[in-house]
């Protein structure tokens, strides 16, 4: 029964990302955070945060042009450098929110989701691509890591498609990432939001 609960919480995990990164962003507005200014470099945390959010929607958008899931294995582009540009990709994004809002326990949940949900996932999915591409996956995990990489290639040519962008459908990706953006950026710029929920409270 626990097994099977799990399992479906793996298997649904980027719905489930998303409905804890919602209810803490719910959690932030009604306790009064007001997030940090994300267009002005004087806000350290908006600034990082910002790239980090752009720096994670690109590798994902990188990664995605390029993988045929089950199909064939990536080992151009991103793929060089780690073996899981995706994920990273989320993570990175998942902080750079974090700092936005500014809330100290969000990083905390951030983690916790990557530990209970994310690196199960990842050891599930190697297994089954060295079952899958045996000799060839053995090869490809020689010069890479899971997340950091081994080495820096001076070549990182990729035959990145739009279509397969498409395909892959990380377009939510992308436009999740702009309107949380643009909420965040009304809810510091516009702090009568603030005033109305000290009201109801």
């Amino acid at each position: 029964m626990l097994q099977q609960i799990y399992s479906n919480l793996l298997r649904n995990r980027i719905r489930l990302s998303f409905i804890v990164f919602a209810f803490l962003l719910f959690e932030d507005f009604i306790e009064g955070i007001r997030p940090h200014n994300i267009d002005s470099f004087q806000d350290l945390w908006g600034f990082t945060g910002l790239l980090l959010v752009v720096g994670g929607v690109s590798l994902r958008s990188w990664a995605a042009g390029i993988i045929k899931k089950s199909d064939s294995l990536a080992t151009t582009g991103p793929y060089c450098l780690t073996r899981h540009p995706l994920y990273i990709g989320s993570l990175l994004m998942a902080i750079g929110f974090c700092n936005i809002i500014g809330d100290g326990e969000n990083i905390w949940a951030v983690f916790g989701i990557a530990l209970i949900v994310y690196f199960p996932t990842i050891r599930k999915e190697e297994l089954y691509l060295a079952q899958k591409f045996g000799e060839e996956w053995n090869r490809y995990t020689q010069h890479t890591s899971i997340f950091f990489p081994k080495r820096l290639p001076l070549n990182l040519h990729s035959n990145w498609s739009l279509r397969q962008w498409l395909h892959n459908k990380e377009y939510n990706a992308f436009a999740s990432s702009l309107v949380v953006l643009v909420i965040l950026e009304l809810l510091h710029e516009f702090p009568i939001l603030e005033s109305l929920m000290a009201t109801i409270r």
